[in-house]
């Protein structure tokens, strides 16, 4: 074997070297998208859960049994979160006693996914814009996270009354 065959058979190993790395990277790379998508999916469908089953709850802890015409009747932005012997989430009865919820969803294909719940009172036109006082738009934002998950998800929903 000649020295230019011996440089075309290195050259030819160098390129199936390259070329296998490049197929192997980019397998690589569809499978962390693939688990992030799945992550992504999945993650959501737990937030919107939670946003559900918050919903089916009232107002707030003055509206559960009576009508409130003045926002000034509603729970104190201070006292947002669960009432005196709320201890579980089964004890909830509305709105803000979800403020600091936390709780761990174990899945069989993409593990622990991790959620948290924030309650604040929003602004009516802007629910964006938390405030500092009482109103008739409470904005619920429930955080969730995951080993696959690049960043914390954040789903953002107001309840009005």
């Amino acid at each position: 074997m000649g020295s230019a065959q011996l440089l075309l058979v290195a050259g030819g190993l160098i390129l199936l070297g390259v070329v296998s790395l490049t197929i192997y990277n980019s397998f690589g790379s569809k499978t962390d998208s693939d688990l992030y998508n799945e992550a992504y999916i999945t993650g959501s469908g737990v937030a919107q859960s939670i946003i559900d089953q918050i919903l089916t709850k009232s107002f707030d802890q003055n509206t559960v049994s009576a009508s409130v015409t003045n926002p000034n009747s509603l729970t104190a932005v201070n006292l947002l979160g669960p009432d005196a012997g709320e201890s579980n989430v089964t004890q909830f009865n509305d709105v803000d006693d979800y403020k600091n919820y936390s709780r761990n969803d174990t899945l069989s294909v993409m593990g622990i996914f991790h959620s948290h719940v924030d309650v604040n009172y929003a602004t009516k036109m802007n629910p964006d814009q938390l405030s500092g006082t009482r109103t008739f738009t409470k904005r619920i934002d429930v955080f969730v996270t995951n080993v696959y998950l690049k960043d914390t998800l954040k789903f953002s929903y107001a309840k009005t009354y």
